[in-house]
């Protein structure tokens, strides 16, 4: 039988979550077989150029945002601890993506010059709050801490090829591919943070099945246990279970190995 994605109270904002980050990705792969520009060379603000690509590239980027804000959501309804950081990370994430969405990119065969550097700023604080965010996640569960150093890892990539075409200089990688492998991690990331609320939201379901005394069985992936490493946050001691061979439940007493 299917597990419950998540409890009723975290239920809604995973799947806005999903669905909203989901038609993002779907409308952006569909603007890229339709358009005629190079994945690998051509940066995505360059895709307004394209038929009908200024308002689907918009589409996906305030899909995007809307998904990451239900991300937020998701992990608040998850009682997951979350920082006023966290929150505004979130915040100037989601906007610098709406922001950048509005405002298109300025290029020669169409200059939008105020309109432009509205766009870059706001490119910037967005791919910058994301690797932040996992930065003050990565307690919760050592998911968020691998994810988070792939997310630096590309944005490093990212900037270093964004600079270097910038001022001229040859550019080993090209900006296009790196420019979307950073925001492919960035979403990753994403989704890792939505499987972490989810099944730290079945875990309170467990706990309060156990508290009214009825069963309520553990199961390893509920747990995430073995995810890349790591076990669920337990919330009631503010560190991760399943510490020195004893397996915790997320919101439940510890079990002798």
């Amino acid at each position: 039988m299917a597990r419950p994605l998540g409890d009723p109270a975290t239920r809604p904002w995973l799947i806005t979550a999903y669905v909203a980050i989901g038609w993002g990705l779907f409308t952006i792969t569909v603007l890229h077989l339709i358009s005629s520009h190079d994945p690998l060379l051509d940066t995505l603000s360059s895709y307004i150029n394209t038929d009908r690509g200024q308002g689907m590239l918009g589409a996906s980027v305030l899909a995007l945002s809307v998904g990451s804000m239900a991300v937020l959501g998701s992990l608040h309804a998850a009682r997951i601890p979350l920082s006023r950081t966290t929150k505004i990370l979130f915040l100037t994430w989601s906007l610098g993506l709406a922001t950048a969405a509005v405002f298109p990119a300025s290029y020669p065969e169409s200059p939008r010059p105020i309109s432009g550097q509205i766009h870059l700023y706001a490119c910037m604080v967005a791919f910058l709050s994301v690797p932040a965010i996992g930065h003050t996640l990565r307690a919760v569960h050592p998911l968020a801490k691998r994810l988070t150093a792939l997310c630096v890892g590309t944005l490093v990539l990212f900037a270093v090829s964004y600079f270097l075409t910038l001022f001229g200089f040859p550019d080993p990688l090209p900006v296009g591919i790196v420019q979307r492998l950073a925001l492919i991690s960035d979403v990753v990331l994403m989704f890792g943070l939505l499987r972490i609320a989810s099944a730290e939201s079945r875990a309170g379901l467990r706990r309060v099945a156990e508290e009214a005394g009825q069963p309520a069985g553990v199961q390893e992936d509920d747990r995430l246990v073995g995810l890349i490493g790591g076990g669920p946050f337990d919330q009631h001691r503010g560190r991760l279970a399943g510490v020195d061979g004893v397996q915790h439940h997320a919101f439940g007493p510890a079990e002798k190995p």
